[in-house]
């Protein structure tokens, strides 16, 4: 299979069609081999628009549900950039290739691992991946530019909008796993205690860390 030739339709027939026009992101995405981020049994879906179940648990999320949340959280080159849930590290090393630094915390030292590895693998090295509670043990005296979810959570924890400098932005996807359609949002920290919520599009994701099932739940669900 031509992977560059993948990628590159990919980001013609996926990437753009759903708005992401930000040239800093879809180079990011031109110059990532994504298929060195996923299992091996999969690597031809590597570019099709699918979520991709991972080896141990949890999934690759489809590119251009990627693309937008990366779009969303507005990175910039100095920035300290989050990754909720570190999954295969591809979505951690594309806010790597954006930011000054990226921390990826998992609660799955075998998820952190594979991600470690993939981004190593393609020479991406400011990132700093973190083994503990997704919530609970986020360092307490830091502050982040930017927040990404690399799945859904049924509510907003206040945490992760504390754990943002002022006009930090905190992407994240909002609804009950039961739910037919989930909300991604971007929010944005504009004082101490104000906070600023924008919707960006509506989706069905799986939940940050949900474990994966199989190949029979590489389907998309996007709307």
């Amino acid at each position: 299979m031509d992977f560059a030739l993948a990628r590159s339709n990919m980001i013609e027939q996926q990437i753009r069609p759903w708005d992401v026009l930000d040239q800093r992101v879809l180079d990011a995405l031109a110059t990532l081999p994504r298929e060195n981020f996923v299992p091996e049994a999969h690597r031809m879906l590597a570019y099709s628009d699918t979520r991709i179940p991972l080896d141990d648990r949890g999934y690759s999320l489809n590119p251009n549900i990627e693309a937008r949340l990366l779009q969303a959280a507005v990175l910039e080159s100095e920035d300290r950039t989050l990754i909720i849930g570190s999954g295969s590290g591809y979505l951690a090393a594309c806010a790597a290739r954006l930011s000054k630094h990226v921390e990826a915390i998992d609660d799955s030292q075998s998820a952190n691992d594979r991600a470690r590895d993939n981004a190593e693998q393609c020479g991406v090295d400011n990132i700093k991946f973190i083994t503990g509670d997704l919530i609970a043990d986020l360092p307490d005296t830091t502050t982040y530019d930017a927040i990404i979810v690399n799945g859904s959570m049924e509510t907003v924890p206040a945490r992760l909008k504390t754990r943002l400098t002022l006009m930090g932005r905190l992407v994240v996807t909002v609804g009950a796993n039961d739910a037919p359609i989930m909300e991604a949002q971007v929010i944005r920290r504009i004082s101490d205690d104000d906070w600023l919520v924008q919707s960006i599009f509506d989706t069905h994701i799986p939940a940050v860390g949900e474990a994966a099932n199989g190949p029979a739940n590489a389907q998309a669900f996007d709307f």
